[in-house]
């Protein structure tokens, strides 16, 4: 998409991108199972590079048992690489393209038969183990238990954690170029346990850094607390994370104050939520999904309707996906310090990602379109200024719920007296008036962002209008 899709003030003349924000993690979680060589995988990667991610965050890449997320042997690498030594070499690729690059390790569980695991490091492990899992709702809202085929591993025992940084971590870092580590349900960690395995790995290799899961059904900063007791870098928010928002934006804020401003991901998408793709079908049918929650929107139009790929719906339908896609992609992108997207996202792909199935059968049936563009675009603009690139208070405002159409966006304010607006008009035929909030008004150097640069005033109107599938990306300073 082009720069005509973004408002901006008549007869100013743009100021070149500043590309000096250098603080945001842009992360694509990327499924190991989309690939059959690492050929293909390397050309994805470069792709990645070229639209602005830092972070190449791998699925478990360990030999798996009946999922990555259930390992069979942590000193074993999966199928795709082999051995240790393609690992690293293409790791060492990804080093030299100056990403990051970070692996998934589920330290809360494994294979009840994983090799080189004592059976005495698992929990209650005389009666046979405690299958790990977690509460969550099915396609007809009843509350379920979605077990894992995992048993929980006692992270409070000292030689269990000596096994994680000896024969895990310590030679990730050591031999394999890893350099950053996603801790898979951090929240359900001995949190002793987790605070040594962080502290020992920053105390050996202090470039090393951590991101903790801290996504569930609880509030965010119960889920947090573990992690940043134990020194943990980073954190997700989930403003994304749950169809509807309630209560979320109040959820953000505790994490927010309580923390101290722990830089935060928001999710575009990921191997657990829906596509992008489906969640704007979604909206766009959103009288005949209302009420659903996202598994019973997967049942509707993937087993009753075989709507599995974009292909399967008329080009008119698939640009109006694309353009909420993008409207939705700037929010998420500049609204946190950091920024996680699925691969296959920028392609379209519409069925949600299976850690037991998904392919490169899966893999290839995205389509081509100017979104990855547009991407490369908002991700240039996040760069461009520090507070698309830290943590503030959040306000939303607007039409978040997902039947709801117009304005949309959020106001984000930091303690030195700047504020960020970013706002979105996703209806498609009418022009709406976004009126700039009090607390912006009585500010000084405004800019509004564009993929052709900043324009930026002293003055600016106190109604904007946003004509129909248009945004506004803005900063001011205040006096």
């Amino acid at each position: 998409m082009t720069a005509e899709m973004f408002y901006r003030p008549k007869n100013l003349s743009p100021e070149t991108l500043k590309t000096e924000n250098d603080n945001q993690k842009i992360y694509a979680d990327v499924p190991l199972s989309f690939f059959s060589n690492l050929a293909e995988l390397k050309d994805y990667v470069v792709k990645l590079k070229e639209m602005g991610v830092n972070v190449l965050l791998i699925l478990p890449h360990f030999k798996p048992s009946l999922s990555p997320y259930v390992v069979k042997n942590y000193e074993q690498p999966c199928e795709l690489f082999g051995d240790w030594k393609t690992f690293s070499e293409f790791m060492e690729f990804v080093e030299d393209l100056g990403m990051d690059r970070m692996i998934d390790i589920p330290f809360n569980h494994a294979d009840w038969q994983a090799e080189n695991l004592k059976r005495e490091w698992f929990k209650d492990y005389k009666n046979d183990g405690i299958e790990a899992g977690a509460d969550d709702v099915d396609a007809d809202n009843n509350r379920v238990r979605i077990n894992w085929g995992a048993f929980i591993l006692d992270n409070s025992l000292e030689e269990l954690q000596n096994y994680w940084l000896e024969k895990v971590i310590f030679p990730h870092i050591e031999k394999y170029h890893v350099n950053s580590i996603r801790i898979d349900a951090a929240w359900g960690l001995d949190s002793d346990g987790l605070k040594r395995i962080i502290s020992e790995t920053k105390r050996r290799y202090p470039h090393v850094w951590f991101l903790a899961e801290n996504l569930g059904m609880a509030p965010l900063i119960e889920l947090a607390e573990s992690g940043i007791a134990a020194g943990a870098d980073r954190f997700f928010n989930n403003m994304y994370w749950y169809t509807g928002g309630l209560y979320i934006p109040a959820d953000i804020y505790k994490l927010y104050k309580r923390s101290n401003g722990v830089p935060t991901c928001s999710i575009f998408s990921s191997h657990d939520t829906l596509m992008p793709a489906m969640k704007a079908l979604a909206k766009i049918r959103s009288e005949e999904v209302k009420g659903l929650n996202d598994k019973a929107i997967v049942r509707k139009f993937v087993e009753y309707e075989n709507i599995r790929l974009l292909q399967h719906l008329e080009t008119e339908k698939v640009n109006e996906i694309f353009k909420i896609m993008e409207l939705e992609f700037a929010l998420t992108a500049l609204m946190s310090t950091d920024l996680m997207f699925a691969a296959g996202s920028e392609k379209g792909l519409f069925e949600r990602i299976d850690v037991l199935e998904s392919n490169p059968e899966n893999f290839a049936k995205g389509v081509d379109s100017d979104f990855p563009t547009f991407m490369k675009d908002i991700l240039r603009i996040k760069k461009s200024s520090a507070d698309f690139n830290r943590e503030g208070t959040l306000i939303p405002f607007g039409q978040w719920k997902p039947d709801k159409f117009g304005c949309k966006g959020f106001v984000k304010s930091f303690a030195a007296g700047s504020h960020a607006l970013v706002c979105v008009n996703n209806s498609k035929f009418d022009q709406v008036e976004l009126h700039i909030p009090r607390r912006m008004q009585n500010a000084f150097h405004y800019c509004f962002y564009s993929p052709q640069g900043s324009f930026c005033t002293d003055k600016i109107e106190s109604v904007i209008k946003l004509d129909p599938q248009k945004l506004v990306i803005l900063t001011c300073e205040r006096n």
